[in-house]
Formats: structure tokens, C-alpha cells, sequence
């Protein structure tokens, strides 16, 4: 969990002074020529398989660990593990795991074609937070720093109690509209309406970050063939 690990961000400034984050600091997709890549435990082709990804799955690169995505081999990433949705439920908390990929797997986001205006877009409906009726569970007892909302984890705890949320989400791909579950809105308050947009081949993309500081975390919404089939939520610290 990442809330109170103040050590982190300790880490990672000290990291930043070291070498630059602004050529990883971001999420990559699982791309092979395969279809799937291979998660091992250790940095080396003969490393124990512990899981497969199929292409398209986004994954962060560990950014507690001094990592080049165009010199070392292996990479070690974080990746949920048979949760396309990061719906991460408090009963049973289940974290981003950690792994190894071969970097010829891996494709930065910022690599891929950006599609045209009216190909695909993402709209938030942003309204001032209101969490009468939601169960709410809370990291303290002064209530402010939210653990789950409706037993979902909720990802912004480090940014206090939030201010604004998200009532609804529609995607347009091709002139299509695609409804977001609202489940799938809870965990990521305090967003903003701008986007980045990517395409690869029959999938899109739209990309932001939301919190600030501390708390900022990736949100990466994947549709493929006009459906939604990833919603990635991962800090970065």
C-alpha cells in the first residue's frame, strides 16, 4: 500500500537527481510479435515464468530501480495480474505485482501514432464530489484520507478527500459511442477533461494523469475493435 510509504518519495527524488525520469516516467504496452510476452522472476531468459501478458496490456516500468529501457535487456515492470480493470477491492487488496520482460516486449506510448480528431475521444462528466449514499471506509480517524469507496480502493488517498468526480464517461471511436461502467469511475477522482490519444492498429488509447505530487497516478483507458477492455490505474511512486 502505498499510503503513509513516505520513504518512497524520498527514493525517487533521489533517483531523479541521479538520472532523468522524463524518458520512463510512464506507463509501456506488452508488444510481441508472439502476441504475448513472458513475465519472469528473475532478469534473464531462463528465469522462472510466472506470468503471460497478452499484447496491448499496459504495465509501468519500477521506477525504484535504475532502468534504460534502450540498455538493459530486462526490465523490471509492475503489472496486475487478471484485473483488466484494476478494480482492486479492499477485502483482499491484491497490488501491483513485480516482474521481468525483455525490453524488445515493451513499447513506449509516446511512440505510437496519435489518431485524428475525429477518429477517438474520451469525455469525463465532472461534478463536485458527492459521496452521501457510498460506503466509505477511511486510512484514519479524522477522515481524511480515503481507503474505498463502495469496497473499490480508492487511489488517490495522499490527495485528501476529493473535491470533484467523475458522474460519467463515454468514448467515441469511429463515430461510435462506448459507455464506462460507473464501478470503473470510483477509484480515480480529482481527473482532469484532457487527454493524450494513441492508436495501434485497432486499439486506442487515452492517456492522463491525475493527483499531483505525491500522489499522482497513470490512468490508461484501452479500447479494442470499439470495445473497452483495459482500464489501467498504477502510481508511479
Amino acid at each position: 500500500m502505498k499510503y503513509y510509504q513516505f520513504y518512497y518519495w524520498i527514493t525517487l527524488l533521489l533517483l531523479s537527481v541521479i538520472n532523468p525520469l522524463d524518458s520512463w516516467a510512464q506507463p509501456y504496452l506488452i508488444q510481441s510479435k508472439e502476441g504475448y510476452s513472458n513475465v519472469r522472476e528473475s532478469a534473464d531468459s531462463k528465469g522462472k515464468i510466472q506470468n503471460q501478458l497478452k499484447n496491448n496490456t499496459v504495465v509501468l516500468m519500477d521506477q525504484l530501480e535504475e532502468q534504460d529501457l534502450e540498455k538493459d535487456q530486462w526490465i523490471k515492470i509492475l503489472y496486475y495480474e487478471n484485473l483488466p480493470y484494476s478494480i482492486v477491492e479492499i477485502k483482499d487488496e491484491k497490488p501491483l505485482k513485480e516482474g521481468y520482460i525483455h525490453n524488445s516486449q515493451l513499447l513506449a506510448l509516446d511512440k505510437l501514432v496519435k489518431p485524428r480528431t475525429a477518429e477517438f475521444s474520451l469525455k469525463y462528466l465532472i461534478e463536485p464530489a458527492n459521496l452521501k449514499g457510498k460506503k466509505i471506509a477511511y486510512y484514519d480517524e479524522n477522515a481524511t484520507a480515503i481507503k474505498s469507496i463502495n469496497g473499490i480502493y480508492y487511489y488517490l488517498a495522499d490527495c485528501g478527500i476529493p473535491k470533484e468526480m467523475i458522474e460519467k464517461a463515454e468514448a467515441t471511436i469511429n463515430g461510435a459511442k462506448v459507455s464506462i461502467p460507473s464501478e470503473l469511475l470510483l477509484g480515480i477522482g480529482s481527473a482532469r477533461r484532457s487527454f493524450d490519444y494513441y492508436k495501434l492498429g485497432n486499439a486506442y488509447l487515452a492517456v492522463q494523469e491525475i493527483g499531483d505530487g505525491a500522489c499522482t497516478n497513470h490512468v490508461v483507458w484501452v479500447f479494442e475493435k470499439n470495445k473497452l477492455t483495459q482500464r489501467f490505474v498504477g502510481w508511479e511512486y
